[in-house]
């Protein structure tokens, strides 16, 4: 089964799916030993990585640089790739990330200079130019499972009446899922599913954002069913920040680690995550052949 309909299915089976952000391919394989069917590669995260701040830096190179650490772990998890306002050439984002095996892509319709959608100074195109963006998108896809997914910043920009017409129209032109970002009050959600059509609808449950956090069964229960995904996308990556933080400062302070390595990831625990045996006896067998 390809990515795309593995992930259509999985919003179909059970819903809410619940996905979770990862930054690399061994986060990939953590989040699949915890129990997840799929997985979310975050644009902020991408940015964070190099030290930028989430306002349109990146580039598509470097999303796609991103999507290769996760993918080539092996994880069998379909990915949901943030790709921003689609970059320079929105068909030709579509065709590398069908062409790296991620399974959706979510657009949203900030102007390129964009920021995170839960902070203030967000600016969207048109209504028209971003059903036009969703539009070339749809059009480009090779795979006819690949998913396009349509973010819709204009809440906090437009108010609720412009941005159901939003989305109503990004369903129009084709859109497959509906992203709606920093909706503060579960009860919307069910206008949002009728403006879509019927389509997939994803909440966003990120930290220190305008929603309150609730597990994806509240979600649904909450939201009468309107809710088909559940994105925590930074979850672990800044926990992980977190902790890179505080160890940064006690190896600076104390000398030694001395005291905190009962709180590490064993490496036995680790080269079970990433099946080292069965990496050893590959690479014994390349041995072999270029002997």
């Amino acid at each position: 089964m390809n990515p795309g309909r593995k992930f259509r299915d999985l919003v179909k089976q059970n819903p809410p799916l619940h996905v979770v952000g990862v930054a690399d391919g061994s986060d990939a394989l953590e989040a699949a030993r915890a129990g997840f069917s799929a997985i979310y590669a975050s644009g902020s995260q991408i940015a964070a990585s190099r030290g930028w701040a989430d306002i349109g830096r990146i580039e598509l190179h470097h999303v796609v640089e991103n999507v290769r650490l996760i993918l080539d772990s092996g994880v069998k998890l379909p990915l949901l790739v943030d790709i921003d306002t689609g970059f320079d050439d929105v068909a030709k984002t579509i065709r590398t990330m069908d062409a790296a095996g991620v399974a959706a892509v979510h657009l949203e319709d900030q102007e390129d200079l964009k920021a995170c959608g839960h902070l203030p100074g967000k600016h969207v195109v048109s209504i028209e130019a971003a059903a036009a963006r969703i539009k070339k998108a749809v059009g480009a896809k090779t795979d006819p499972d690949f998913v396009v997914m349509a973010r819709t910043d204009a809440l906090a920009v437009e108010g609720m009446e412009k941005t159901l017409e939003r989305i109503a129209a990004y369903a129009a032109a084709g859109a497959d899922m509906i992203f709606a970002e920093a909706f503060p009050d579960v009860a919307t959600y069910g206008a949002v599913k009728k403006a879509a059509g019927g389509k997939p609808v994803l909440a966003n449950m990120t930290e220190f954002g305008k929603v309150a956090l609730k597990t994806p069964r509240e979600l649904f229960e909450e939201s009468k069913g309107a809710v088909d995904l559940v994105l925590n996308p930074l979850t672990v990556y800044r926990a992980q920040r977190q902790t890179a933080a505080e160890m940064y400062k006690l190896l600076h302070d104390k000398g030694t680690q001395r005291g905190v390595v009962p709180h590490m990831q064993t490496r036995e625990s680790f080269q079970a995550l990433i099946d080292y045996p069965a990496q050893v006896d590959a690479r014994a067998e390349l041995l072999k052949k270029i002997s």
